[in-house]
């Protein structure tokens, strides 16, 4: 695995805990701090669930299920690891989001979210989130540019 994926993930799986141990010490649950008023907030939840609030009080599934999802982007981490730069970025992501998730689920049986966006309040771009869920986010759309430029060429061909 290229030395880039192995930093994207312990450095994206460290600032994800660091945030979340500022969050739960620092930042009250139910207060709100203004970064860009009408847009970005800072207001700490405890989610028992995943996104959107679906599966709220699953906590053992969703532990479950970010497990099983850390093992295989482990294992496509490892698989595709001469592939390019754009794929194993995502991957990297994706991994390193999963695992902050993972251990906020194992360790606190919550994630701790903490940022608050408010696109024109439309109802899907309204929502609070963590750096886990927004390198989550990163990932899909880098996977996602990456299998749309490579689409005649086979995406993900060995």
């Amino acid at each position: 695995m290229p030395w880039y994926c192995l930093a994207i993930i312990i450095f994206g799986i460290l600032i994800d805990q660091l945030t979340k141990y500022w969050a739960v010490t620092f930042l009250p649950l139910g207060q709100t701090d203004v970064i860009i008023p009408g847009f970005i907030e800072l207001q700490r939840l405890n989610n028992h669930g995943a996104a959107y609030n679906i599966l709220t009080g699953k906590i053992t599934l969703l532990f479950l299920i970010s497990v099983i999802a850390v093992i295989i982007l482990g294992y496509l981490l490892y698989h595709y690891r001469w592939h390019q730069p754009l794929l194993l970025i995502g991957l990297s992501c994706l991994l390193a989001g999963s695992v902050g998730n993972a251990l906020d689920r194992g360790v606190r049986g919550y994630v701790v979210d903490m940022i608050y966006i408010n696109v024109w309040n439309i109802p899907l771009l309204n929502f609070v989130c963590n750096l886990a869920d927004i390198l989550i986010s990163l990932g899909v759309i880098l996977i996602l540019i990456y299998l749309l430029h490579n689409n005649d060429k086979g995406a993900v061909a060995h």
